[in-house]
């Protein structure tokens, strides 16, 4: 291999779907040369892993780097240890398996970072985080949502499953506050994945494993912080969904995501986080302290390059309060309907409604609408 080799810039990436032919000569790749490539062909995750191809996400579609060698485990070791910033972080991943972390890279670009083994092999999964925060209205969020933002007290509750876009739905609601209200907002986040500037608002960010050690922990500490609002990253077990509720009944607004894909399963996921016995309890508080279910997805678009996302939005009133504390949840999709006028929207009419302006397809349309 020619002394230059690693100072050479990789071809560009094929789609997965098209195997090209082994190249004749391999080259090796750094990790910033890797970073530099995925910014240059504005991907959204970077794969890279012992004994694996690189691939790059590029147009949600993943792709692989051609004319680059295998990783080694000296090699994936070298790149995935170079982004810690503290000793912890390795002992976290060799005493847990697995670790989040956020990781800024030279250029300025900033990432959330999975590491994790597969069969006894490292790997990692980079989320590149635009530089661009985007507003509500670049996002497409429903209107009705700003009206809420001002609230003094309750929950707000973004769902979607994984890379559906919730974190900036989350950042795009924050960076409003920031812009229009004097808040003092701390964030609960594991990693931290958009740092903000101080505007109207001030910010207290902590991450989880760096500036404080679990989530519940941050929650209890945050009630003594002079907070405003509140923003968790994910609840994604019982102790922070009750941390969460414990907030929000003594006077906060809280605003957080959760892994499901519509209104439905997310308070059937709630509610399921409870033992049996406590079920009837937990739907009374789940009803008297949620303000909205803001759910989510990604469709492709047709009228350019992109994706864009596609929401249900479920509105707390006295309607859906009485609906989820008899547990009746099969009733929703009709209360969406029958709420419209107040703001409330169906993901297969908000689809519908793109569909008739030409941003996706009809297929997409008929696909949210199968997913109801």
């Amino acid at each position: 291999m020619p002394e230059d080799t690693q100072n050479q810039t990789p071809e560009a990436a094929v789609p997965a779907q098209e195997q090209a032919a082994p190249p004749s000569e391999q080259q090796k790749i750094s990790l910033d040369q890797l970073i530099n490539l995925a910014i240059e062909k504005e991907a959204s995750d970077i794969h890279f892993g012992e004994g694996s191809r690189i691939a790059l996400r590029v147009g949600g579609q993943i792709v692989f780097i051609e004319n680059i060698e295998t990783l080694s485990k000296e090699e994936t070791d070298e790149m995935v240890f170079s982004m810690f910033t503290t000793k912890e972080e390795k002992n976290r991943l060799q005493r847990d398996r697995e670790i989040d972390f956020s990781y800024t890279h030279t250029s300025g670009v900033s990432f959330r970072v999975n590491v994790f083994y597969q069969r006894g092999r490292l790997k990692a999964v980079m989320r590149m985080i635009s530089k661009h925060l985007p507003t509500m209205d670049e996002l497409g969020i429903p209107e009705e949502i700003k009206k809420f933002l001002p609230m003094r007290e309750g929950l707000i509750l973004v769902a979607g499953p994984a890379g559906s876009g919730k974190s900036t739905t989350v950042q795009g609601m924050l960076g409003y506050i920031n812009e229009n209200f004097v808040k003092h907002i701390i964030t609960v986040e594991d990693p931290i994945e958009y740092v903000f500037e101080d505007n109207k608002s001030i910010f207290s960010q902590r991450e989880v494993g760096k500036d404080t050690l679990t989530k519940t922990k941050a929650l209890n500490s945050a009630m003594r912080e002079d907070p405003n609002i509140i923003m968790v990253s994910e609840i994604n077990d019982l102790k922070t969904f009750e941390a969460v509720l414990t907030v929000v009944e003594t006077g906060h607004l809280v605003i957080a995501s959760m892994p499901t894909k519509d209104a439905k399963q997310t308070l059937e996921r709630m509610v399921s986080m409870y033992p049996q016995d406590q079920r009837e309890q937990a739907r009374e508080r789940i009803a008297e302290n949620m303000i909205c279910i803001l759910a989510q997805d990604l469709a492709d678009r047709i009228d350019k390059s992109g994706r864009v996302a596609i929401y249900e939005l479920l509105i707390f009133d006295s309607g859906i309060r009485s609906i989820v504390k008899r547990g009746n949840l099969s009733q929703l999709k009709t209360a969406i309907q029958s709420g419209a006028q107040e703001g409330m929207i169906s993901m297969d009419t908000y689809a519908y409604q793109l569909a008739e302006q030409g941003i996706i397809s009809k297929e997409d349309v008929n696909r949210f609408t199968e997913q109801e």
